[in-house]
């Protein structure tokens, strides 16, 4: 089965339904806390490790090269270096890895230079992006006439010369746009992002479309996934956001969004990118505690100037417990679901299954091992409520909701967790539900019912497995 290509096509004029509007009053929390991040230091130490990270990501998920997770956070946390990156046997060179790393890198940094130099998005920038990306990368794999596979001379900041249409794994071809239509279709890529920009699309929308109408078009032999992800970053540094950084463990979902937004549905790939945003804002928000230890009174002085400095301009901290009362209200929401759940549980199973009983009541705090990109804080904040699965093979479905970073900022994080009978806790949910103090609580709660019912299909499951 061969696709067939079409012209890439513009959002749908309905496109405000692609979003739920939950990056809007989380950008202004995270402008917010932006200053005090800044005058710590935390934001400039979390912002080098982000940038590592979507160095090694973007060439990682796309088989550039093979860094396996140990390496890959050694090289976040101490710093990109070829003595850091042993030799693996059919693998590049460690010093080869680290100039594409290296490369990859410089074009991010690029990204936050083309914003404040306020240049418009063109045909020559994006073909800036593309070489550098593959400044170190020679040749590519192609396809002949015949079907066979061999290395091609790489083109860098060039339109490909052949097709390059991919056979998947069940043999169909897939048909991105022909080499003599590149340079017109990119020329409506821009046309449509401009209009996009002016109508004031979401950022998560806007990044979500550019990306994978890019992908649509494949207007480069080699390197065009770096390049859709290095424009949607643009995007999101745009608006004040971070890279999108697409880990190894998001590749899965990404390629099932990129998919999904094939058959003209891009409401999967907007999903993954405002999470990835959020999984940042987490990983921010965390840096905060994470900062050099103070040791000296020299050092604690030193720490105190720039925060005096601007006390004046600081957040009322009374405003930030706005979050606590949509978590609270929000967690009453989960108790009468989880009772709702219990009786269904108890009518359908219940009377085949007489050991087993089902009941709601605070449960016990178990937090997962890993997984979470932050570390909860369960001192400023915690509020939990809990489906308690007795019988011989005892189990408990938790909803936990908790502050987010050693010092409350307004931020709270919700996650659903199973604990089963070999008392490891599993997450359940996909990503941590957030709750701020800038959201109203009905958008919170529109946003909390889908997460709640997935997050709760996904526990069920996990117990399902463990019977």
């Amino acid at each position: 089965m061969t696709t067939t290509w079409e012209p890439i096509r513009d959002l749908p004029s309905d496109w405000s339904v692609l979003s739920d509007g939950e990056l809007r009053p989380l950008l202004q929390f995270w402008n917010d806390q932006r200053s005090d991040l800044e005058k710590s230091g935390a934001l400039q130490q979390f912002s080098e490790r982000l940038a590592r990270e979507w160095a090694i990501e973007t060439g990682q998920i796309e088989g550039v090269y093979n860094i396996d997770r140990g390496v890959t956070e050694t090289l976040v946390e101490r710093g990109i270096s070829a003595d850091l990156i042993p030799q693996t046997p059919g693998e590049k060179t460690p010093e080869v890895i680290t100039a594409i790393l290296n490369d990859h890198r410089e074009v991010l940094e690029g990204l936050f230079e083309f914003i404040k130099g306020n240049r418009p998005l063109s045909k020559g920038y994006i073909h800036e992006l593309h070489a550098a990306l593959l400044r170190h990368q020679e040749t590519t794999t192609a396809i002949d006439q015949f079907g066979n596979l061999f290395e091609a001379r790489l083109l860098k900041g060039k339109y490909k010369e052949r097709p390059n249409n991919p056979k998947r794994s069940n043999g169909a071809v897939h048909v991105y746009c022909p080499p003599e239509q590149v340079d017109s279709e990119m020329e409506r890529l821009l046309e449509m992002h401009a209009s996009q920009i002016k109508n004031q699309v979401p950022v998560e929308v806007e990044a979500a479309w550019i990306h994978h109408r890019f992908t649509q078009i494949h207007p480069y032999q080699d390197g065009n996934g770096r390049v859709a992800r290095a424009l949607a970053s643009l995007s999101f540094i745009k608006a004040g956001w971070f890279p999108v950084v697409i880990t190894r463990d998001d590749r899965p979902r990404y390629i099932d969004a990129l998919e999904v937004a094939d058959e003209g549905d891009l409401r999967s790939l907007v999903s993954l990118f405002a999470d990835v945003q959020k999984r940042a804002l987490f990983q921010a928000a965390q840096a905060a505690a994470d900062v050099q230890q103070i040791h000296t009174i020299d050092e604690a002085i030193a720490a105190l100037e720039p925060l005096l400095a601007g006390a004046g301009k600081r957040l009322d901290p009374s405003v930030w417990l706005k979050a606590k009362e949509n978590a609270n209200r929000l967690l009453g929401l989960v108790e009468e679901r989880l009772k709702e759940v219990a009786i269904s549980l108890e009518g359908r199973i219940g009377n085949n299954a007489p050991g087993l009983f089902f009941r709601v009541g605070p449960g016990f705090i178990s937090l997962p091992a890993a997984g979470l990109a932050y570390r909860p804080n369960t001192v400023d904040y915690e509020v939990m409520g809990a489906l308690q699965i007795s019988g011989e093979r005892t189990a408990t479905i938790q909803v936990q909701a908790h502050a987010v970073g050693s010092k409350f900022r307004g931020l709270i994080g919700i996650i659903v967790v199973f604990n089963g009978p070999d008392h490891v806790t599993h997450t359940a949910s996909k990503e941590p539900f957030q709750v701020n103090y800038a959201e109203p609580y009905e958008s919170a709660e529109s946003r909390f019912h889908p997460w709640l019912e997935d997050s709760l299909v996904n526990a069920l499951n996990l117990w399902r497995k463990n019977l």
